[in-house]
């Protein structure tokens, strides 16, 4: 029960850090890491990326999907399916038609964007509250990506973060899937490559 209550906190404390950035280094933040990123995916040659629609604070996401779309790549997004509690990726073409609020409150793609099959996935953009440097992650707490992440082995996965998001320790449990690099403002950390 300890290690629940520690988790607990480190989430609310970190993103409590997260919120407090001011919206405008968020903004700044949030650039230089969708740059560096798109750069190493362009470098790297992934053509089937999944990434994240992001909300509130989280780093922002929309113009990465932008570049991808620009740079011909495949681009999906996760629709959250909460009575079989699973991520399904769907492809986003035209992100200004193709998008939908979902009652979470996050943006995913519409019903009418294809599914995509998860076989075909080379990279997948993953959210979380924070990171350690092992890759180990804490998200919201539902566990959706663990259990997506562990269906698709054969795909490389990165987070996104802020600096204040980095953290010690998530102490992670058994089912936590950790992501091969993290992507902050300062630069990329290389956790291991599939790759």
């Amino acid at each position: 029960m300890q290690i629940a209550s520690e988790r607990a906190r480190l989430r609310a404390e970190t993103r409590r850090r997260r919120e407090a950035l001011p919206a405008e280094e968020r903004i700044r933040y949030s650039q230089r890491i969708l740059d560096a990123t798109a750069r190493w995916i362009q470098r790297e040659g992934f053509d089937a990326v999944m990434l994240y629609l992001n909300m509130r604070s989280e780093v922002e996401t929309t113009g990465l999907l932008e570049k991808l779309l620009d740079s011909g790549k495949q681009v999906c997004a996760p629709v959250v399916d909460t009575e079989h509690l699973e991520l399904i990726p769907r492809r986003i073409q035209n992100l200004k038609t193709e998008v939908v609020r979902h009652p979470y409150g996050m943006l995913e793609p519409s019903q009418a964007c294809p599914r995509f099959p998860i076989e075909h996935l080379q990279l997948i953009v993953v959210p979380g509250i924070a990171f350690d440097r092992n890759g180990y992650r804490l998200g919201y707490g539902k566990g959706f990506y663990d259990r997506f992440l562990a269906r698709c082995p054969h795909a490389v996965a990165i987070g996104l973060a802020y600096g204040v998001q980095l953290v010690e320790n998530t102490f992670p449990q058994t089912w936590d899937v950790p992501v091969q690099h993290i992507f902050t403002e300062t630069g990329r950390i290389g956790i291991y490559s599939k790759k």
